[in-house]
């Protein structure tokens, strides 16, 4: 049945079937094949009033193809007397991709609504997006709602309603307080929200929980709720649900209290208890507990339940969900709890009901028997994974020494704050192994390594870590331990380098003799030899007529067998000398350092010089890799140079190093510009005159100041120019003589370093034209008021143009110019005869001067009577 027949059903139906009944409702949706989806229109009517005998309500698919009526299909038994639920479910195809509104508009809703005026000749008005992505997969069903949207509210108590929403497809939901509307969508005549104090009616946009804290209103009220769908942080869909809320005086009830975990945690595969309490602080009042969420509508055994007693003032209860590996995810599992007392059946009050919204966390087993072996300055890494095999792949996680870390039941991952550090991601839930070499450059010897290993999935989810494992990296390698310099020159500076030898060498292998090779990075070419020596027990060489001022150094030793020639036995991670920066500042200077090493530098010492001074005196020890060296004097030199402490192992007996950096020297220098002035204007258009002023937030800003620097620009976005400069500090203020004082504006200030203060903020003056125009003229020839001119006005010269146009009675164009001066001798523009006399009407737009580049005309109209011209020779 479409539009027309609708229509015509509408135009003959009786008043009395259009009598007032719809209270509240929503549509939903559920995805079938294809296009085609099975929507549902759920509403809640009064079944006393004669409207609830009609049988069709008319739908709107959102896709052009205009409106259906729809049959009932399902009748619900009744909430009360005077509420009952029906349901309208039908199937639609729609014609490709795209975005859908599918509403419902039924006359009417019920009488006594107190937020919709007169409510009973509203017609009720619910709508949801349906939105077809482009490819199958991304198929949507809306959510369903699982609480009715009619509830009770007490007079000056806490009312909290949930709509109780799920989403089949595990999307995210957002919720959103709504108005109610009316005829075609529009908000209801009159609408406001309930009334509520100290706190508005509020939702809460992540549990759904709509709040009146409190309601201070007895009356009938109707609210609506936009229930939003969000995949991977994306809109698929939304769902607009308008309820209504009864708020009674005087209740004589108090609501239940829940008391549940708000936040519970399982690893996928066990079994989850989540114990629950619930009690009315009325003692004569018994209570009924229910949950509802998405774990209690899973297929078969994995879905949740509730285990509960019979209702008492006090009731016990628990959620058994005995989980499954699909069940981990990211996002949490929404269970929303609700307890209802039995005031009514008791003494007549109202039933109050209280909500609670509590979370799921079902999080993936991690891997098991992880091991860890050291094989060389390498640990490789093996585990299994018999379960939740579904992962993406797996993350690798390393520390220095052992953490003791287990895992929190609520904490997937690997948290912060313990050390471990993500140093590898394998994306095959196949790959079962890893071999850690520090991306090529070897672990250090003495030296435990441990690590954690997690999967990870599509959703951003983490399993739980695997049991911590550790392997020492054993001293098989030659180990550098100092890269220091002796020495800084650019020509003649020296460093010194050691390094240890290895525990044990396999002589099977390699037989002796053995000699150490010592090589530097170049950063073109990579490793070059610059020295050897001729022992195992040669572990030292210093490296003079090196420059140690415009860089550092990174080298490594090798070990090599010379009894076959040349092989190589192990060599050592790269270690660079400790290169020091120097930035010089107003009395101040800044170092800052870098280092590349294979050991740990627990504190690096500042050692400095002053000027005059023949050693150095150390100054702190910080374990940062930067200093500030104030309270200095400007035009002194200062010099400063680092050293470490470090060590080598977390094992018994660790190698210690000691190492400095190169020797840098600088002067303190102002180059801090002082406090930017607050610039403000003040403009007298009449006069042009304009007096520019200036002030600091801190006064003490004028102790560093010596002068000004006044700048203008013509325009907001133009550039800037000098105007003047100031020599006087105490100066505030300034007026210019200038042409036009419209234009842009700043104040800079200038210390006695010369340094000048950032632009932070301008004034701005506008042209301030005046362009007005006369009503009458005489063009009789007598020289006197002969051509219609604007009034005139010192100000007319910063209008640019006009776009000036003159209409006569029949709306003919006589006159146009786009001269501001416009001069015009009353004859008309197409004949060159004088104009009748007579009232014409004229159109100007006037384009004016203006600081901003895109110019918007002012547009003036008005009427201009023409007197004592000479009489027309055609008709006007």
């Amino acid at each position: 049945m479409k539009n027309y027949l609708v229509i015509l059903f509408f135009l003959t139906a009786s008043i009395e079937l259009f009598a007032t009944h719809n209270r509240a409702g929503e549509i939903t949706y559920k995805y079938i094949s294809g296009n085609t989806y099975e929507i549902t229109v759920n509403i809640f009517s009064d079944p006393t009033s004669p409207a609830f005998r009609r049988k069709e309500i008319v739908i709107n698919y959102g896709d052009g193809t205009g409106s259906d009526s729809i049959p009932e299909t399902i009748v619900f038994p009744k909430i009360k007397d005077n509420i009952q639920k029906r349901s309208w479910i039908v199937q639609h195809t729609y014609p490709g991709p795209g975005d859908y509104t599918i509403s419902v508009t039924d006359p009417n809703r019920n009488g006594g609504v107190d937020n919709i005026i007169n409510s009973t000749s509203v017609p009720f008005f619910i709508k949801s997006l349906l939105r077809i992505g482009q490819l199958s997969s991304l198929a949507n069903n809306s959510p369903i709602l699982l609480n009715d949207p009619i509830d009770d509210a007490c007079f000056g108590q806490l009312f909290v309603h949930n709509p109780g929403a799920v989403d089949p497809d595990g999307d995210s939901l957002a919720y959103r307080l709504s108005p109610s509307f009316g005829l075609s969508g529009a908000i209801a005549p009159g609408y406001q929200y309930p009334s509520s104090a100290p706190n508005a009616i509020f939702v809460n946009p992540i549990t759904g929980d709509l709040t009146m804290d409190v309601p201070n209103s007895v009356g009938l009220y109707n609210v609506a709720m936009l229930i939003l769908e969000y995949r991977n942080g994306v809109k698929v869909g939304e769902v607009l649900r308008d309820l209504q809320i009864q708020v009674f005086p005087g209740c004589n009830n108090r609501p239940p209290v829940i008391q549940a975990n708000s936040l519970n945690c399982v690893e996928a595969g066990s079994r989850l208890v989540i114990p629950i309490n619930t009690f009315d602080p009325d003692p004569q009042d018994k209570v009924t507990i229910t949950a509802s969420g998405e774990p209690f509508l899973l297929n078969g055994t994995n879905a949740a339940r509730l285990n509960t007693s019979s209702p008492a003032n006090s009731v016990n209860a628990s959620i058994q969900w005995d989980t499954r590996c699909l069940n981990s995810r990211l996002r949490l599992y929404d269970v929303l709890l609700r307890s209802e007392d039995d005031a009514f059946n008791r003494t007549g009050a109202t039933n109050l009901t209280t909500f609670k919204s509590i979370g799921i966390r079902v999080v993936a087993p991690g891997p098991e028997n992880a091991q860890a072996q050291s094989i060389q300055t390498s640990i490789k890494l093996n585990w299994q994974n018999p379960n939740c095999t579904s992962a993406a792949g797996f993350k690798i996680y390393r520390r220095i020494d052992s953490s003791g870390y287990q895992s929190d039941s609520c904490q997937p991952g690997v948290p912060g704050g313990i050390g471990y550090q993500l140093i590898k991601t394998i994306r095959d839930v196949n790959t079962l192994e890893f071999v850690d070499d520090n991306n090529g450059k070897g672990l250090v010897p003495l030296t435990k390594y441990c690590y954690f290993i997690t999967k990870y999935f599509d959703d951003g989810d983490e399993s739980y870590v695997s049991d911590e494992v550790c392997a020492i990296i054993e001293k098989v390698v030659p180990i550098m331990t100092k890269v220091s310099v002796e020495a800084t020159d650019i020509n003649s500076g020296v460093f010194q380098v050691e390094w240890t030898s290895p525990d044990t060498i396999d002589q099977m292998q390699f037989l002796p003799p053995y000699r150490y090779v010592l090589e530097e990075l170049n950063t073109n070419s990579g490793f070059e030899l610059i020295d050897s020596t001729t022992s195992l027990n040669d572990t030292a060489i210093t490296l003079t007529g090196r420059n140690t001022v415009e860089s550092g150094a990174i080298f490594r030793v090798s070990l090599y067998s010379l009894a076959n020639q040349r092989d190589l036995v192990a060599s050592s991670t790269n270690a660079s000398s400790i290169f020091l920066s120097i930035e010089p500042s107003d009395n101040m200077v800044s170092l800052s350092w870098q280092d590349n090493v294979p050991w740990i530098n627990e504190t690096y010492t500042i050692f400095r010089k002053k000027p005059n001074q023949l050693n150095f005196d150390s100054i702190a020890t910080t374990s940062e890799n930067s200093f500030i060296d104030d309270s200095l004097s400007n035009g002194f030199q200062y010099c400063y140079y680092i050293a470490s402490r470090g060590v080598i192992g977390t094992v018994s007996n660790p190698i210690r190093t000691f190492n400095k950096s190169q020797e840098v020297c600088a002067e303190p220098i102002d180059n801090i510009p002082p406090c930017s002035p607050i610039t403000a204007s003040s403009a007298n258009c009449d006069s042009d005159q304009l007096k520019i002023s200036w002030s600091f937030e801190d006064n003490t800003c004028l102790n560093d100041i010596v002068s000004y620097i006044v700048y203008r620009s013509p325009s907001i976005n133009g550039a800037y120019e000098v105007l003047d400069q100031i020599n006087d500090k105490n100066v505030s203020e300034y007026s210019p003589s200038l042409s036009s004082i419209a234009g842009c504006y700043y104040v800079s200030a200038i210390d006695s370093a010369g340094n000048e203060s950032a632009f932070t903020e301008n004034t701005c003056v506008e042209y301030c034209p005046i362009y007005e125009l006369p009503n009458v003229f005489t063009p009789n020839g007598d020289g006197v008021n002969d051509l219609y001119v604007p009034l005139k006005n010192p100000r007319f010269r910063y209008v640019d143009s006009v776009d000036f146009q003159v209409y006569n009675r029949w709306d003919q164009l006589v006159f146009q110019t786009k001269d501001p001066a416009i001069n015009w001798d009353g004859k008309s523009m197409d004949t060159n005869e004088p104009l009748s006399e007579g009232v014409y009407i004229f159109i100007c737009k006037v384009f004016e001067s203006t600081l901003i580049e895109v110019k918007e005309p002012r547009i003036i109209k008005g009427t201009v009577t023409i007197l004592n011209s000479k009489e027309a020779k055609t008709t006007d």
